[in-house]
């Protein structure tokens, strides 16, 4: 009798151990959008989940779930350092990766291309064209919430130069209406990205702004992996965010998330920029 319960208690546990190696493994997934009103949980949740969804088929042994999509700097950080509620992987500006990278042990394992863009590119443009660094103006942009992005990164200051003043606007072509309506209050440039700079151009009010200052090639959004928890899930999601545009579903998912791929990041670029965040 002793025996046999020797015999089964074993069969029980090691049936358990190979149920335990089936199961997949649970990982939180977290997104931040600087400047983007709409990225919350309710406006795009379930944008999220379908991408949890997605990566669960891609990556094996994986469960991905969402833990939450913000879009102010203090509130994604609540979520970062949540110990009951591990993040494992996220979708981070690169403002707050390189501030709190180190911090938080984050390591970038993918970038967007925004727009199908490699890298991203900011633009001053207004009614005169900003050659040179436009000391103490009134300067338009979405992106108040990460200032050290603004300044160390996107639009650096020349030595002894007085600093611009950021003006934050959730729409930037109506500071680019303002600038024509002669407001009072008006910035004198918008800063722009690309996609917004194609925006300003195709309007029939703003087509004539001039494009004056150019920030360098920066890095755009980061897929970062939170203290090495993915573990040895990441060689299988770098594969299948690099791989998204190569299937219908993945395509859609990529519109969704206003990139068709997560290819490797740009090392040089992040060294470059980490660079300048280190001096200062």
């Amino acid at each position: 009798m002793r025996r046999a319960l020797a015999i089964t208690s074993m069969i029980c546990l090691l049936f358990s151990v190979v149920l335990a190696q089936d199961k997949p493994e649970k990982l939180g997934l977290a997104v931040y959008k600087l400047g983007e009103r709409y990225a919350t949980d309710e406006q795009a949740g379930e944008t999220i989940d379908s991408f949890a969804d997605y990566l669960d088929k891609q990556v094996a042994g994986a469960d991905f779930h969402r833990v939450g999509v913000r879009n102010k700097p203090d509130d994604v950080l609540k979520l970062l350092k949540d110990a009951d509620k591990p993040v494992a992987v996220a979708i981070i500006s690169p403002g707050l990766y390189f501030k709190h990278g180190k911090d938080l042990k984050l390591t970038a394992i993918a970038e967007a291309t925004r727009g199908g863009n490699n890298g991203e590119r900011y633009a001053l443009v207004g009614p005169a064209e900003a050659k040179e660094y436009p000391s103490g103006k009134k300067i338009a942009t979405s992106m108040t919430a990460d200032l050290d992005w603004l300044n160390k990164a996107v639009l650096r200051a020349p030595e002894g130069a007085k600093p611009v003043e950021w003006v934050q606007y959730d729409n930037l072509l109506d500071a680019g209406y303002e600038i024509i309506d002669e407001e009072d209050d008006a910035p004198d440039f918008v800063l722009v990205d690309r996609i917004t700079l194609e925006f300003f151009e195709k309007d029939s009010d703003l087509n004539g702004f001039k494009k004056g200052l150019e920030s360098d090639l920066l890095p755009q959004d980061f897929v970062v992996e939170v203290d090495g928890r993915l573990g040895k899930k990441a060689d299988g999601l770098k594969k299948a965010l690099g791989a998204l545009n190569e299937s219908d579903e993945g395509k859609k998912l990529g519109e969704q998330l206003q990139s068709p791929r997560f290819p490797a990041p740009d090392e040089a670029r992040i060294k470059k920029v980490q660079a300048w965040y280190d001096s200062e």
